[in-house]
């Protein structure tokens, strides 16, 4: 996925996990409820295809893959782990729910966000750093997670699988997002103005996510 296809994934999914939250709201309203549906069913379909779209051609490739992602997780962790502590004793609310990451989250990840994610809190480790050293974020330890970052991205970068393979599933995904998109401007973006009087909670909140790009 590229960055644009990213960020209208990411808005997908914020939108269906407000619909979640009011489904008490709408439940009784079979469309609504069908239109929420599918736009889980093509979250998974989009999910699908992005993960064969990046494939690697061979085990070996996909190895390598695995482990630097491993090594920059661990890195990540250990980091956030020292950056958390010293947030928490400086009463640092913004830093203490930056460095609240633990490996299942980065490992639900899509790599983009994952990587973003580690870059954010390598940022946010440099800015610190001098009252890191007392919490043993040291030199050695930053430079293992910003090269660990580095790492990773290469090897994402690196040709994947065969070029026809890779077309083939750049179109299926392009069709997938299409999809969503229909799913949303022909039916829930119509669906929702129902509550836009009775439950102005839920249309805002609707109306929040879908602008999330």
């Amino acid at each position: 996925m590229n960055d644009r296809q990213i960020a209208k994934r990411n808005m997908y999914q914020s939108t269906y996990n407000t619909c979640l939250k009011y489904e008490s709201t709408y439940g009784h309203i079979p469309a609504f409820t069908d239109a929420v549906g599918e736009l889980r069913d093509i979250l998974g379909v989009i999910d699908e295809e992005a993960l064969r779209q990046t494939d690697t051609s061979s085990k070996g490739a996909s190895q390598t893959r695995n482990e630097l992602e491993t090594k920059m997780v661990q890195a990540a962790v250990t980091v956030a782990g020292l950056m958390y502590r010293y947030a928490f004793k400086t009463k640092n609310n913004d830093l203490l729910v930056k460095t609240d990451i633990n490996k299942n989250t980065l490992y639900r990840m899509h790599d983009v966000e994952a990587i973003a994610t580690a870059r954010s809190l390598a940022a946010e480790m440099n800015r610190h750093a001098n009252e890191l050293e007392a919490y043993g974020v040291d030199e050695s330890l930053r430079s293992e997670l910003e090269q660990s970052i580095a790492d990773f991205q290469a090897a994402l970068a690196q040709p994947r699988g065969v070029i026809v393979e890779k077309k083939q599933y750049t179109g299926n995904l392009a069709k997938a997002f299409a999809e969503a998109d229909s799913i949303l401007y022909d039916g829930l973006d119509k669906l929702i103005v129902k509550f836009k009087t009775s439950d102005a909670a839920f249309y805002t909140d609707y109306k929040n996510a879908r602008n999330v790009i």
